[in-house]
């Protein structure tokens, strides 16, 4: 218990603020876990969210979290998330992290980012991912290898310059966001950090750009894979 107490503690000296960007369409319930899981998270670590909205059902659920929330239409996804940046640079923020609705992050991530946060490093992010199939239970989890999109933090400069020049996604674009940003970015470094498999989990349901068993991964125990999660986690992916 004082173990814990002391990791609180020191997730409380982040002394940066960090503002996710969320977008969100369809996936009610797996959204729903998503931003309980935020609501926890804010309650140690300076953040804030922001959801992209497309849906009545969103909005009031952005709002029952006490989370802001910007309205786009979902026609065009890159026009979407644009419209999120945008509205983004209205508020308070040191970095703005990316993360999916159907996307969890556990604290342990923050203090892996501790050192990042603290050498005020441009962008910075995760390289693996744990995918959870919210239908049958199973799991795998990838190395990249490269920069991943979900956790991925960038300094606001580097947003206010790039917005100077044009948008940070193409308009026009219905996927492949994160390797589409990163080449508006190119002109800075950034840092790909290992970590381990209970840092970010992607739930896959049958509504997604990419489906589980589309997924490159590792698989592993169902029950290793819930490891990182609280019991309130696992309960609400199990009634999936």
């Amino acid at each position: 218990m004082l173990e814990i107490y002391w990791q609180i503690l020191e997730l409380n000296i982040l002394d940066k603020k960090i503002l996710i960007l969320l977008p969100i369409w369809k996936r009610e319930k797996i959204t729903q876990i998503c931003l309980e899981n935020l609501r926890e998270l804010k309650k140690e670590i300076d953040l804030n969210v922001l959801c992209i909205v497309s849906e009545s059902w969103a909005k009031i659920a952005a709002f029952t979290y006490g989370f802001k929330y910007v309205s786009a239409p979902n026609e065009c996804l890159g026009t979407k998330m644009n419209i999120g940046v945008r509205e983004a640079m209205k508020y308070k923020f040191d970095y703005l992290m990316n993360l999916g609705s159907d996307d969890i992050i556990t604290s342990s991530l923050f203090k892996l980012y501790e050192p990042y946060f603290d050498d005020n490093l441009k962008m910075f992010g995760c390289t693996r991912l744990t995918f959870i199939d919210s239908e049958e239970k199973v799991a795998k989890t990838f190395d990249y290898k490269v920069l991943i999109g979900a956790g991925r933090c960038i300094r606001r400069d580097l947003i206010e310059e790039l917005l100077e020049r044009g948008e940070m996604y193409d308009n026009n674009i219905e996927c492949g966001f994160d390797a589409n940003s990163m080449r508006k970015f190119s002109r800075h470094s950034h840092t790909e950090i290992a970590n381990d498999y209970n840092m970010i989990y992607d739930i896959k349901s049958d509504i997604n750009i990419w489906n589980y068993k589309e997924l490159p991964g590792e698989i592993i125990p169902f029950e290793t894979a819930m490891e990182g999660l609280g019991t309130k986690q696992i309960d609400a992916i199990l009634d999936l």
